[in-house]
C-alpha cells in the first residue's frame, strides 16, 4: 500500500494546506532506445505550486492493459481544489481498493504530487515558457494522449 505524507507547513500560510489541480495530462510516448521495446507514460500535473512530473515505463506486452478512457476516469477526481489530507487520503483509499487491479494511474499521479512538494519546499518555481515547447514536442511523439481540466 501506498502512503504519502505532505507536510501542510511547506504550502503558503494565506492557504494552508490547499492545492488547487488544475490540470492532469498523460502522454504515452513509444521508447526511443532499439533494446527497450516499448512505452514511456508520462504524467504532469499542473497546480498554482508549478507542475508535478511522473513517468513508468510499459513493456510492448503490458501496453494491451493501458486503457485511456479509464484512467482518464480514475483521475479525473483531482481536478479542483482540495486540502492536502484529503488528496492523500482519496489516494491512499483508492491504491489500496485497487490491490487486485491496475493503479499505475494513481501511483504515477502521487509521485506527480511528490514532485509538486519537493519543487515548493526548495523554492524551485516552474519555468512557464518552457513548458509550452515541452508539451507540443510531447503530443507529436504521443501515441495517445489525456488531458483532463
Amino acid at each position: 500500500m501506498l502512503c504519502l505524507s505532505l507536510h501542510d507547513s511547506l504550502y503558503p500560510e494565506q492557504d494552508p494546506g490547499q492545492l488547487t489541480v488544475s490540470r492532469i495530462e498523460v502522454f504515452v510516448i513509444p521508447a526511443l532506445a532499439i533494446d527497450n521495446e516499448g512505452y514511456r507514460v508520462c504524467l504532469r500535473l499542473t497546480t498554482e505550486h508549478g507542475y508535478g512530473w511522473s513517468e513508468v515505463f510499459l513493456a510492448k506486452q503490458d501496453y494491451v492493459f493501458f486503457e485511456p478512457e479509464s484512467w482518464g476516469k480514475q483521475l479525473q477526481g483531482f481536478i479542483g481544489r482540495f486540502p492536502l489530507s484529503s488528496l492523500t487520503t482519496r489516494l491512499t483509499e483508492m491504491i489500496a481498493g485497487k490491490a487486485d487491479a491496475d493503479n499505475r494511474a494513481f501511483s504515477l499521479f502521487a509521485a506527480a504530487l511528490g514532485a509538486i512538494q519537493q519543487q515548493y519546499a526548495s523554492g524551485v518555481a516552474a519555468v512557464s515558457s518552457a513548458i509550452p515547447a515541452e508539451e507540443s514536442v510531447l503530443q507529436l511523439r504521443s501515441i495517445s494522449y489525456i488531458s483532463l481540466d
